[in-house]
């Protein structure tokens, strides 16, 4: 969503239009805070700020929240103004894909135009073995690397690093972000050195999918080795039929895997659809409602064995750090009994 500081700007009674906290309380798939444990941008403080995103702060006096709001609202203004149709549907039927996929973008263009003053340059220590631990039973070593690695909803490209580190090359990974903004910092942060091969796309999941139709994909299976959920599915509003189709996007093989976090764990995730059910559509899926999308469709649920062996301690460590990996049965080109993914251990989680 683009920020037109020329569009028209009756941004009070815009703002009071409008049926929903999004520019009461940005929805944040990790904390908004600076030291904020689990997002990265590419660094430099308020120096790094745009024009528009500056001028803003500045006149906010330097209270990112209220800058974040003016933000919101402008985009808001000019949505007014170019699309009416959408921005109607906004205020009206803010579920239908298209207004929510507006609302998601827009809430993390205004997110990403502050990290540099809101956000560390890098994450926490144990943000990096959470992260590190979901790009290890992405690639947990046992076959050959992944030619093919869509990150969805990959915000900055949290993931990539860690990825690369498992042994993805760069050339592989893809992760593609509602946001234009949150890629534009993901290109920036990465776009040097050891990872500058890898692609970031301002596209939607939806448009990954007609990708896979048009590349001629079908029954057989798609074209990727991994497709990483981290942090994203609980914006999706049917986790079953997302899941559904992300299982069409895997090569039959012993090695494909469908990866499903949250570095902030399931109750998070609760916290947040319940604050902000306008963005937030959907919460993380339990084992039994993950086995029972899986069966049907030749997939295995496995958890890190560091979650633990029983399903009650490993339900309960799933509240603090979600991470479950779907991968195929043997009778759809996969192993059957196949052992856990061992995911390093991720201490503190």
């Amino acid at each position: 969503a683009a920020f037109v500081r020329s569009a028209s700007m009756c941004m009070p009674a815009l703002l009071l239009s409008l049926p929903f906290a999004l520019v009461l309380r940005l929805p944040v798939r990790t904390a908004p805070r600076r030291g904020g444990a689990w997002m990265q941008y590419a660094g430099g403080g308020a120096a790094a700020l745009d024009a528009d995103a500056a001028a803003l702060l500045e006149e906010a006096q330097g209270d990112v929240e209220k800058a974040r709001t003016s933000y919101v609202g402008y985009t808001l203004a000019y949505l007014q103004d170019s699309m009416p149709e959408l921005y109607e549907a906004l205020k009206t039927d803010p579920s239908r894909p298209d207004a929510h996929a507006a609302l998601v973008e827009v809430t993390w263009d205004a997110i990403a135009a502050f990290l540099p003053v809101t956000h560390e340059a890098a994450p926490s220590g144990e943000a990096q073995r959470r992260l590190g631990a979901i790009a290890r039973v992405a690639n947990d070593g046992s076959g050959p690397p992944p030619s093919r690695f869509l990150d969805v909803g990959c915000g900055t490209g949290l993931l990539l690093p860690f990825a690369v580190a498992s042994g993805v090359p760069a050339a592989a990974y893809r992760g593609v972000d509602l946001s234009s903004r949150m890629v534009e910092v993901a290109r920036q942060a990465h776009g040097d050195g050891a990872l500058a091969a890898a692609a970031f796309d301002d596209r939607s999941f939806a448009d990954v999918l007609a990708e896979e139709v048009a590349a001629g994909a079908g029954a057989e299976g798609g074209r990727h080795d991994v497709v990483v959920f981290n942090g994203a599915l609980q914006f999706f509003a049917d986790p079953v039929a997302t899941l559904q189709q992300a299982s069409g996007l895997l090569r039959r093989s012993p090695h494909s895997r469908l990866v499903v976090a949250h570095v902030s764990g399931a109750a998070f995730v609760e916290r947040e659809r319940q604050e902000n059910p306008m963005t937030v559509l959907s919460t993380m899926p339990t084992l039994a409602e993950l086995s029972a999308i899986a069966g049907p469709l030749g997939l295995q649920v496995v958890t890190p064995s560091f979650l633990g062996t029983e399903p009650e301690k490993i339900e309960a460590a799933l509240r603090d750090f979600y991470l479950v990996v779907l991968r195929w049965d043997g009778e759809h080109g996969g192993v059957d009994g196949a052992p856990p993914p061992e995911g390093g251990a991720a201490e503190g989680g």
